[in-house]
């Protein structure tokens, strides 16, 4: 049961920084002033966390069954 909280702790973090960075990469009127590479950076962090987040919360728990 502490696995799955775990799991659902860690999920919440990363889909809270996945929608971060995608209101980072719209909003703010700094962007205009950072290189290509950084806005490209940000956006992969955000699908990457979003994606990873969305894994750890659909995930069985191990022994569970199908």
């Amino acid at each position: 049961m502490a696995d799955v909280n775990l799991r659902r702790i860690a999920a919440v973090t990363l889909l809270l920084i996945a929608f971060l960075t995608l209101a980072a990469s719209r909003a703010f009127p700094f962007l205009n002033d950072i290189p290509d590479l950084a806005k490209t950076v940000i956006v992969v962090v955000g699908a990457a966390s979003a994606l990873s987040g969305v894994y750890l919360w659909t995930r069985k728990a191990p022994g569970a069954g199908a």
